[in-house]
């Protein structure tokens, strides 16, 4: 009968050590899997956090404008939103290649960022009625009025002849930029 049990337990450690090496191979497995696709998981997570605050933008826009805008205006605050965030991208693309997911994530954090700092004071301040009231208005004529000084300058300088179409040199720069 002690043969029977001494036998009994070497079957059972031998079990038990070959059950071991073989959950050690799997879970090994799994990390070696998980470390190769560790570059694609963050790429995914670039692209859903981006999305992500692009969502919240929209939304906070909702919030914030909705109540005293017509609909036309929201849609476009909400398209030049888009806007910034596929102007983004395609900066990212031309300029800095190899960081586009970075570029991404960080346009996310600062998308997400100022959607809810927004978010924040609209709630907390009394005043953020008059300010989001001003605000479009206000950062669309800074845009005019520094887009005309620049693009005077540009044409009474060697920047551009005024007969080139107005933005036909960006790609230019873009190209000494990066070295090419």
């Amino acid at each position: 009968m002690a043969a029977v049990i001494a036998t009994l337990i070497q079957w059972i450690v031998k079990f038990a050590t070959i059950l071991f090496q073989f959950i050690l191979i799997v879970a090994l497995g799994l990390l070696v899997a998980l470390l190769a696709a560790l570059p694609w998981l963050l790429r995914m997570a670039a692209i859903l956090s981006w999305l992500f605050a692009a969502w919240f933008g929209l939304n906070a826009i909702q919030t914030i404008y909705a109540p005293f805008t017509e609909e036309i205006p929201l849609m476009a605050l909400k398209g030049a939103l888009i806007l910034a965030q596929v102007s983004w991208l395609g900066l990212m693309i031309l300029a800095v290649r190899e960081h586009v997911w970075g570029g991404l994530a960080m346009g996310a954090i600062v998308v997400g960022g100022l959607s809810w700092l927004a978010l924040q004071i609209s709630e907390n301040w009394q005043y953020a009625y008059l300010f989001f009231r001003v605000l479009p208005s206000a950062l669309f004529s800074v845009l005019l009025i520094y887009e005309t000084i620049h693009l005077r300058s540009k044409r009474r300088g060697n920047g551009i002849n005024p007969s080139d179409p107005a933005f036909e040199w960006l790609g230019g720069k873009i190209q000494s930029a990066k070295g090419e």
